[in-house]
């Protein structure tokens, strides 16, 4: 089963590489597939060097999708880290 979810992001820089690795090191966690996706745009959400590669920037809203046994757990982990900005703030 697919799960998704939009959210914005809301940290100061957006996506750079700390808040990248971050997503890599919690989704990695999980046995699914995990995808971000921003305008039409699609990363592997395991791969930093994929997620740099969307330039998301303070106020883009991304999709995050994962598919797999762990799916809605992973969505959850992903999406409580992205509201609490990475812990940059």
């Amino acid at each position: 089963m697919v799960f998704q979810k939009e959210i914005k992001i809301t940290n100061k820089i957006g996506l750079h590489t700390r808040p990248a690795s971050l997503i890599v090191e919690v989704a990695n966690k999980f046995k699914s597939k995990i995808w971000i996706e921003k305008d039409g745009q699609v990363a592997n959400g395991k791969s930093v060097m994929s997620l740099l590669l969307l330039c998301v920037e303070k106020g883009s809203i991304i999709k995050i999708k994962a598919e797999g046994p762990d799916a809605q757990k992973a969505i959850e982990a992903l999406v409580k880290i992205i509201k609490d900005k990475f812990g940059e703030e």
